[in-house]
């Protein structure tokens, strides 16, 4: 949710602190992205409910480039993520069992197909394919997904499978594992990316305030302009209800995680994944929870749920 809030506004901040945070990603420090304009605006009256597992925001570069980023926060039916909180990243490439136990599901399958929606709206009608403007989908992942690999910040291209040469550069898929960030790494050590990442990992999290600091005061420009956008939210009363309304919902799915977890209900999700997110939905109506919060946890059809 502030994730989206501080990205998503399109107001001059927050456009100014989305460029920032592509210039990072995209590492455009000879051709930076000077203006963006968001396609999909946040209104005011956006309750963080109606898309608690999703944040994406939508934008076009003065470039003409075609950008989503998303912030994926919580586990959804098709995804299995290693939460940041529990990931340990001590082992190597070749003993990922060692790194982390896990891996992706469909989530680079949604990526490709989340790109390809925006590679077939680069063209219009009629249009020459040399006129195909690129997209770009970055994706912010609150834990792990590769943990086969040690690097934050993973890029896929279109290549020939031997020789390595990209057929075209109109697609790029982009991760970001916010679970690879080391919280005790001193700020001033780090890359422009992961101080931008530590932020985005830390920023609304009241007991690392020290540490957030310590990132603001390594002049990040990126980091800076986020923090300015976030501060500005919080002085708004509106964004503000939103923002507890949010965290109120993120303490509700940690508890009925933890839950879940007690009763052995999250361990093996390749078998019996279903059932236990049915499992959960029944606890979860017996403690008269609305259906569509039922929904956003576990991924369920209203249907099923209502014959529980």
């Amino acid at each position: 949710m502030v994730f989206y809030l501080i990205y998503g506004a399109d107001t001059e901040e927050s456009n100014r602190a989305l460029a920032a945070l592509l210039n990072v990603i995209l590492d455009r420090k000879d051709d930076p992205i000077v203006k963006v304009h968001v396609l999909n605006t946040v209104q005011k009256g956006f309750k963080p409910g109606d898309k608690s597992t999703i944040m994406d925001v939508k934008a076009e570069a003065d470039s003409g480039e075609l950008i989503d980023v998303e912030m994926q926060r919580y586990v959804l039916p098709f995804l299995k993520v290693i939460p940041a909180a529990e990931t340990s990243l001590t082992g190597t490439a070749e003993t990922p069992e060692r790194t982390a136990k896990g891996a992706s599901r469909a989530y680079p399958e949604r990526s490709l197909f989340y790109g390809a929606r925006l590679v077939n709206s680069s063209l219009a009608s009629g249009e020459d394919y040399d006129k195909m403007k690129k997209s770009i989908v970055i994706s912010f992942i609150d834990g792990v997904i590769f943990p086969q690999v040690q690097c934050l910040h993973t890029e896929f291209l279109m290549q020939e499978k031997q020789a390595h040469f990209t057929l075209t550069d109109k697609l790029s898929i982009h991760f970001l594992e916010l679970g690879k960030i080391d919280g005790k790494k001193d700020p001033a050590d780090m890359t422009p990316l992961e101080r931008l990442c530590a932020y985005i990992r830390f920023a609304s999290d009241e007991t690392r305030e020290d540490y957030v600091n310590k990132l603001l005061e390594t002049g990040e420009e990126a980091v800076n302009m986020s923090e300015y956008v976030f501060k500005k939210l919080t002085e708004d009363d509106i964004a503000r209800e939103m923002l507890e309304r949010q965290i109120k919902a993120e303490h509700d799915h940690a508890t009925w995680l933890k839950y879940a977890k007690e009763d052995g209900l999250i361990q093996g999700r390749d078998e019996g994944y279903d059932a236990a997110m049915i499992e959960i939905a029944q606890k979860m109506k017996r403690a008269g929870k609305p259906l569509e919060e039922i929904k956003a946890f576990t991924g369920l059809e209203a249907e099923t749920i209502e014959k529980l």
